[in-house]
């Protein structure tokens, strides 16, 4: 059975999970700081956003005015769609303000934040959703298995409370023994994306790996990508030598279709 599939909005990804992710679940994008991940949450928002469906994007580290730089700095007019009320950005650093931040507390706090994501997203009907970054809801000091449980929590909530696609990010620390946010990955969400920017031969280099997509074969191959104006997070083809020739974006095949028969 083919199943139904959206576009992540990022050039060359779709083409690696056989047309793009499944609707109505949520996936994760990790990485260091820098490596992309705000501007690949603004692709995915935008995919559905050009087609006419409503976003909600949920900012943590950044004021909704500095999304709206960051987009317009690449080309893109995110203030349009919310001054036609396609696209709510939610400012969540009030959760942070006089939080008492124990274990109850917390799980009060998250109860809180997912219905009030549920009552925005059925008022606008929205069909996607972000959360950038997910890490400091659920990351404040504790062990690593409270963190892990926050975090399960928290995405079992959005799932039993929204029909949105959900995209969530996550910081991986540099040279960290693990990731706190493991549990996310292991349990609950359908698929993981990892950044990464590395040096080679005296330049940096940006790549992609899909580290986990339920329902979908892809192979645990790193992809380099370029962040270009008007084109955000983009794929890049290998080249035949191996890497030293130029790279061009990665397109998909044209479709082949047998040329019609001459009517008799």
């Amino acid at each position: 059975m083919q199943l139904k599939r959206i576009s992540t909005g990022i050039s060359g990804l779709d083409n690696l999970l056989d047309g793009g992710v499944l609707p109505a679940r949520s996936y994760l994008i990790t990485g260091e700081a820098g490596t992309g991940k705000t501007t690949a949450c603004m692709q995915f928002l935008l995919s559905g956003l050009e087609q006419g469906e409503n976003a909600i994007y949920v900012t943590v580290d950044e004021r909704p005015t500095e999304i709206l730089q960051s987009g317009a700095s690449l080309g893109w007019d995110l203030q349009r769609y919310v001054q036609a009320k396609n696209l709510v950005i939610l400012d969540a650093s009030p959760y942070f303000s006089g939080r008492a931040g124990s274990a109850g507390e917390k799980g009060g706090d998250l109860q809180k934040i997912v219905s009030d994501l549920s009552a925005y997203a059925k008022r606008m009907e929205a069909a996607r959703l972000v959360v950038d970054p997910l890490t400091p809801l659920i990351v404040s000091g504790d062990s690593p298995g409270r963190v892990q449980e926050m975090a399960r929590s928290l995405v079992h909530l959005i799932q039993s409370n929204l029909t949105t696609t959900n995209l969530f990010t996550s910081h991986l620390p540099r040279r960290a023994d693990h990731d706190l946010t493991n549990g996310i990955e292991e349990f609950l969400v359908a698929g993981v994306v990892v950044l990464r920017v590395t040096q080679a031969d005296g330049r940096f280099i940006r790549t992609l790996q899909v580290k986990k997509m339920r329902a979908t074969a892809v192979e645990p191959d790193e992809h380099r990508f370029e962040i270009a104006a008007g084109k955000g997070v983009t794929l890049l083809a290998p080249s035949l030598d191996g890497g030293a020739g130029v790279e061009e974006p990665l397109q998909a095949l044209e479709f082949f279709r047998l040329p019609k028969p001459d009517s008799e």
